[in-house]
């Protein structure tokens, strides 16, 4: 977890303002090695090309995580920076939050129809964990010469063509993804105080709605979409 407690003192800008600057290099960082991999791709060296969009998706994850860790920061909790430091390193947890943006699986479609929480979870978490599998697997293959089945392979081997447009069309939608969230955390950052109260008013709204719906996480995250969006339309008029 990233938070260790709830703070009663106001905002502490000076973290918010860290947290923003490092999503804006981030992404910036995120960009570069998108750019740079599809000059590889372009002069022929897949191999290079698929690691550093691997990198670029990663980067894209952490800009997640600095996002939900300003959020906290705005519903008045206290951060744990050295879990943050941990999940921003962690190729596991970056890959698993990349995994919130891709589709879900049938399994875990079935399960929401049936209004089984517990089955959708479980197949969320599977999902998770194969697409970190299959992105570290084909990291390493881009790099390293490997030895299975008393078989040498070498990543001209092993890492295709299909393989390499597949991860950039994903990482070009990442970053799609990813930049307005940036530009969102840099108009928290003008106004803090005010995202502030709507923050600590919409977690205290999550745990009404979960009271009223339980056992039935879906609808309560649905009916607060409906209010978050109402407010967010309201306060444009």
């Amino acid at each position: 977890m990233f938070f260790k407690g709830i703070r009663s003192v106001s905002t502490d800008k000076a973290l918010l303002s860290k947290l923003v600057r490092g999503a804006q290099k981030t992404f910036e960082n995120a960009e570069a090695l998108f750019r740079e991999a599809s000059l590889l791709r372009e002069a022929g060296f897949l191999c290079r090309a698929l690691f550093l969009y691997q990198i670029s998706l990663e980067e894209c994850a952490k800009i997640e995580i600095l996002g939900a860790c300003a959020t906290g920061l705005l519903a008045g909790h206290e951060i744990n920076l050295a879990n943050v430091r941990g999940a921003l390193i962690s190729h596991a947890r970056k890959n698993k939050t990349n995994a919130y943006f891709l589709e879900g699986s049938s399994e875990e479609e079935a399960a929401k129809e049936a209004g089984d929480v517990k089955g959708a979870v479980e197949a969320f978490s599977k999902m998770q964990g194969e697409f970190h599998r299959k992105a570290n697997a084909a990291k390493n293959a881009s790099l390293y010469v490997d030895f299975s089945d008393e078989e040498f392979s070498a990543p001209v081997e092993r890492i295709t063509p299909e393989m390499v447009a597949e991860i950039a069309t994903l990482n070009e939608r990442f970053l799609s993804l990813t930049f307005p969230k940036v530009e969102m955390l840099r108009m928290w950052e003008m106004s803090p105080e005010r995202r502030s109260e709507e923050f600590v008013r919409f977690e205290k709204r999550i745990y009404e709605l979960a009271a009223e719906h339980p056992g039935d996480p879906f609808s309560a995250m649905e009916q607060l979409l409906k209010e978050m969006l109402e407010a967010k339309r309201e306060a444009t008029e």
